[in-house]
């Protein structure tokens, strides 16, 4: 009896720590250099007005929660706030909001999406060589838009919010020999006339690489598309996109 518990008590010593590093955090925190541009409206598309806000960087905060039960999904958050403005001289008229803008004038607009992403998703692959992950990713947006005459008091503005699913994968090839791996992630959703597409691809490079944590240089391109058909009265055909760098930690 005497044996059979210190065996047991043995095993599951040797155990624990493998069942330790099942469990683990990622975390991740880049800036993206956002370049915003498209069409909008509030009547057709037919009527969308095109804007181009140039760029500007933006923070960009995931965390990643992965435990080893099979049946229940891992957890990412990613949140980042998309605000564009910039001052375009209209091509032709432009009403928004029952307020109408002169062709050739000057208006301000602003366009601000605050978007986080709440991912449930499973493990495939998890290995040095290959992973990948697949699941479903309900995206939160909650948008504003303003347009301001630069010749006169016109004003308007609008707001749209709501959860929006999507599709999600992810997948990182590692480089043999090397520090390095190549990876993307894609989230996209199609439903009638309304596409969202949020994808990114880039490189990373393994700067600390220790049983306690991992960190990684990371750097690549991302691309944020909505087109939308009257959502909540808002048409668009918008792109933010631009290059990244961050880095990340697994714990």
């Amino acid at each position: 009896m005497k044996r059979h518990s210190l065996l047991l008590i043995i095993t599951s010593a040797l155990a624990m720590p493998v069942q330790a590093d099942m469990l683990g955090f990622t975390l991740d925190a880049g800036i993206w250099n956002v370049d915003s541009s498209g069409s909008l409206s509030d009547t057709t598309k037919d009527e969308m007005q095109n804007f181009e806000l140039g760029s500007k960087g933006t923070g960009v905060f995931s965390l990643a929660f992965e435990h080893p039960i099979p049946v229940i999904p891992n957890f990412m958050l990613r949140t980042n706030d998309l605000s564009a403005e910039d001052t375009t001289r209209l091509t032709r008229n432009f009403t928004y909001d029952d307020v109408e803008y002169s062709a050739n004038s000057d208006v301000n607009v602003e366009f601000n999406i605050q978007s986080s992403d709440f991912v449930f998703y499973y493990e495939v692959f998890d290995n040095d060589v290959l992973s990948f992950d697949f699941g479903l990713n309900l995206k939160y947006l909650d948008g504003d838009i303003r347009f301001d005459s630069k010749d006169s008091n016109a004003s308007s503005k609008d707001h749209f919010k709501g959860y929006v699913p999507m599709l999600y994968g992810a997948a990182q090839v590692g480089i043999p020999a090397t520090r390095f791996s190549v990876y993307g992630d894609m989230n996209v959703l199609s439903i009638g006339d309304h596409t969202l597409q949020d994808y990114q691809a880039g490189v990373a490079f393994g700067l600390v690489e220790s049983t306690p944590v991992d960190i990684r240089l990371k750097g690549g391109y991302r691309r944020f598309s909505l087109e939308l058909d009257d959502l909540e009265g808002v048409y668009t055909d918008w792109t933010f996109d631009g290059l990244y760098l961050g880095v990340q930690a697994d714990f």
